[in-house]
């Protein structure tokens, strides 16, 4: 769940620090006060999309921080993106004028992309656009699996089916691309005999060049090397000599004075070393060769090498991954020559077995969805929609040829979900007929049926109340509530009626200071909440409307108390 969110210089927010707690949590406030602001920092710290624009006028950059208490399901799900997270995450996301994101995973730099997987891991938020999913169909299907719990079913027909569509590749190529494959299969041998014959080794090409160089400027180096040991060493008037003068001279001195003795010292280092250079440019010009076959043999391998990076692309290091990928790739080419009717066979033992997976799958499917439609009708009715209708509906698919044709990596079934808002009048297509207001309470239908069932364990619902009132409202902040049983839970919401149950209230205020609109958010005592749900109920916080507030609260306090424990 989320513990702590810490939102600075975030659109008109110029610093807000909130705790928060399990169970169900609304935030009210007037309209434009900064509550989506809130939501959509919430929204950025799990790897949204960001914006320069998003900065607080005045500042360089914008921060938002997070820290979350894990589940032991949630950490285990965080180790397989390789996080040892322990029990709490702590996430930070800066966001500045570049319009670039640093991403800090408690405390070391991570990626947005990372930042996006965990927060698919950690929460889920439903708005407007949670609520198009029911707009379309070949998401219903999806919807079902969540409800029936189907994990294992889906990821055995996943294998299932990427197991029939590599079967049916190879008997593919096999068929009718083995022209194609016999050219591609003489193309990558000769590419992997022409490397082979190179044998090349590892920063050979670098050894070619300064030998290279040094052969073309060979007169010139075995010059230098003469002239620097004439006068260093073996000419009349070499510098060895002028030293050896130097130093009997300083001997005679040191007799005199003894003080003389370091500066001999000194001298003879020098000496060593002019001898050493010396020594040193003999030896190198006696390796210098003039020999033009060994040039020519050197200028031969270095335009070598160099045609076959051109050809190949990068380096020698990159030929020598090119090298393992052709080898590979001439590997699954022979394999891929195989007996035509040996890779038939294989394909319809894959099919096979694609098929059983679909029909355990679909006979699950078909078992739940009856399952599911008598429950989202009933809650749709508890919803304040007495005459509301629920129902899936499956769909034949065509197909021709084997059976196992048809099949996704979904398996073998098309549904849709079909519902009815007045009594008397035939389930139609959900797409065609639901209002926003229905879609809202339909989506919240399956959520809480679905509620412990794999999915984030904090769930954020804004505008939720979309298109309700009354006792539809009651019956929306009640299922809210029991939804918080089992999640964390975020709402939105512009009604008394669901604020009213809320088991922690926050207010987003907007107010002027020094000269600019800044949005804050705080935690309500019970007063405080007392006047915030006169606010909402249109009564300026005057007294008859603080007395309805606290008749709404005692009546979801009584409603909670005889409600029955999940």
């Amino acid at each position: 769940m989320l513990r702590e969110l810490h939102i600075r210089d975030f659109a008109i927010i110029e610093e807000l620090q909130l705790e928060f707690a399990p169970g169900f949590n609304v935030l009210t406030g007037e309209t434009g006060a900064g509550k989506s602001i809130i939501m959509q920092a919430l929204d950025l710290l799990c790897g949204g999309r960001a914006s320069p624009d998003n900065i607080r006028a005045g500042a360089e950059e914008a921060a938002i921080e997070g820290v979350f208490e894990l589940a032991l399901d949630e950490a285990k799900a965080l180790a397989t993106l390789g996080i040892d997270a322990g029990e709490d995450l702590h996430l930070r996301r800066n966001l500045s004028r570049t319009g670039k994101s640093r991403v800090y995973i408690n405390g070391a730099a991570g990626s947005v992309g990372l930042l996006d997987q965990i927060g698919l891991a950690l929460i889920h938020v439903y708005g407007q656009h949670e609520q198009s999913l029911l707009l379309r169909p070949e998401s219903h299907l999806e919807l079902l699996d969540t409800y029936a719990g189907h994990t294992d079913l889906t990821a055995a027909m996943a294998a299932a089916y990427g197991s029939l569509q590599a079967a049916a590749g190879r008997l593919e190529r096999a068929r009718g691309g083995r022209d194609a494959a016999r050219q591609r299969l003489e193309l990558v041998g000769f590419q992997l005999q022409e490397l082979d014959a190179a044998a090349f080794q590892t920063g050979e090409d670098e050894a070619l060049r300064r030998e290279k160089d040094v052969l073309a400027h060979a007169e010139k180096l075995l010059q230098i090397c003469q002239q620097g040991e004439e006068a260093l060493y073996a000419g009349d008037d070499a510098m060895s000599a002028g030293l050896a003068r130097v130093s009997a001279q300083l001997r005679d001195a040191a007799r005199v004075d003894p003080a003389f003795g370091e500066m001999i010292d000194l001298l003879a280092t020098a000496e060593a070393q002019i001898q050493e250079v010396a020594d040193r440019l003999r030896a190198y010009a006696g390796k210098i060769s003039f020999d033009p076959e060994r040039r020519e043999a050197v200028e031969e391998r270095w335009t070598s090498l160099q045609r076959l990076t051109r050809k190949y692309g990068g380096s020698l290091e990159s030929l020598l991954r090119t090298r393992e990928e052709l080898s590979a790739e001439l590997e699954t080419l022979q394999g891929d020559s195989a007996d035509v009717e040996s890779l038939e066979r294989a394909v319809s033992a894959a099919g096979g077995a694609a098929c059983e997976a679909a029909a355990a799958l679909s006979d699950s499917r078909r078992r739940k969805a009856s399952q599911l439609a008598k429950s989202v009708t009933r809650e749709l009715q508890s919803l304040g929609m007495k005459g509301g209708v629920f129902t899936v509906v499956f769909a034949d698919i065509p197909h021709s040829g084997e059976p196992w044709s048809a099949l996704t990596r979904s398996g073998g079934d098309a549904l849709e979900f079909h519902f009815s808002a007045n009594v008397g009048e035939p389930p139609r297509a959900l797409v065609r007929i639901a209002s926003g207001g229905e879609l809202s309470r339909i989506m919240l239908a399956l959520k809480v049926l679905t509620a412990g069932r794999g999915e984030a364990s904090t769930l954020v619902f804004d505008e939720v109340d979309a298109g309700i009132g009354g006792t539809v409202a009651d019956a929306v902040g009640a299922r809210l509530k029991d939804l918080g049983r089992a999640r964390q839970i975020f709402c939105i919401t512009h009604l008394p009626q669901i604020a009213a149950g809320a088991d922690h209230h926050f207010v987003v205020e907007k107010r002027v200071r020094q000269g600019r609109t800044v949005s804050a958010a705080r935690p309500l005592d019970r007063d405080e909440r007392i006047g915030e749900l006169s606010r909402m109920l249109g009564g300026e916080r005057d007294a008859e409307a603080a007395r309805y507030a606290r008749r709404l609260v005692a009546a979801r306090r009584e409603a909670e108390h005889h409600r029955p424990k999940p």
